[in-house]
């Protein structure tokens, strides 16, 4: 297996990520090492919808805080759920290697505790992206 397995924090802000990247930013040091917004996105696949109103809404960020990446975004994982604390909160595994992103991706399904949001595939942001829920 590869040694390129990370795992990352991952804030879902609604509508609140800007103001929690200036906060982790002043407060914790946090170095700002990409940050992309529903514009930035709607450049990549016209398919997406924006409006005025949240056109500058955050689509992913990524920020180091110390040696931990904290990733902040605006949106919920599971877009058929309703935001509240609590459901705000999950984990991002991610690594270089597509083989062990698929081999983890393959085990974690077969537990019947974890249900798919959205089946590993290929999308705007990576090679191979999926959401479970445990």
């Amino acid at each position: 297996m590869s040694t390129t397995l990370e795992i990352a924090i991952f804030l879902s802000m609604n509508g609140m990520a800007q103001e929690a990247i200036y906060f982790y930013k002043k407060y914790f040091n946090a170095q700002e090492l990409l940050l992309v917004t529903y514009k930035d996105i709607a450049k990549r696949d016209p398919s997406i919808q924006i409006t005025n109103e949240n056109e500058n809404y955050i689509a992913h960020s990524v920020l180091s805080i110390g040696k931990t990446k904290v990733m902040i975004a605006e949106n919920i994982m599971d877009i058929n759920e309703k935001y509240k604390v609590g459901n705000n909160t999950s984990l991002c595994i991610q690594s270089a290697d597509l083989k062990e992103i698929a081999f983890f991706y393959k085990s974690l399904i077969t537990d019947n505790r974890v249900r798919v949001i959205v089946p590993l595939s290929k999308n705007v942001f990576s090679e191979a992206y999926g959401e479970v829920f445990n």
